[in-house]
């Protein structure tokens, strides 16, 4: 559980620092067109995996449910991870790619989501006093 933490607070530290630099550039130029994908990058790329990154560095000697964490490191990673960018190329140019390339990592996210509530609620050693 350790390494997931570790990447995944990398990862979100990367993200940070784009969001950072999205929000910089957009108040140099005085143009907010890029809200929503700075936003988002900060939310999902930063604050998400971030959190994520803590649970498991938490609790990294409690969780039982090994492949449901594996999946949901998986599953965040890509979908927090290029949903975000997706989600900025989509805006910036709407086409059926771009549109896949927010829909497709959104779908992934989703799951990443359902995953983590798996295992906050069924994960019999989570939040046993042993």
């Amino acid at each position: 559980m350790l390494k997931y933490s570790k990447w995944l607070m990398r990862i979100a530290a990367i993200y940070m620092l784009i969001g950072a630099l999205i929000g910089a550039d957009m108040a140099g130029r005085s143009s907010y067109s890029m809200v929503a994908g700075h936003a988002h990058i900060l939310v999902v790329g930063w604050l998400t995996l971030f959190a994520y990154g803590m649970f498991y560095y938490v609790f990294r000697d409690k969780l039982s449910m090994k492949r449901t964490a594996a999946m949901h490191f998986w599953t965040s990673l890509l979908g927090g991870g290029i949903m975000p960018l997706g989600m900025l190329m989509y805006y910036q140019m709407q086409n059926t790619a771009t549109l896949l390339a927010f829909i497709i990592p959104a779908s992934i996210l989703l799951v990443a989501a359902l995953l983590f509530i798996t295992l906050l609620f069924f994960d019999k050693k989570l939040f046993s006093s042993t």
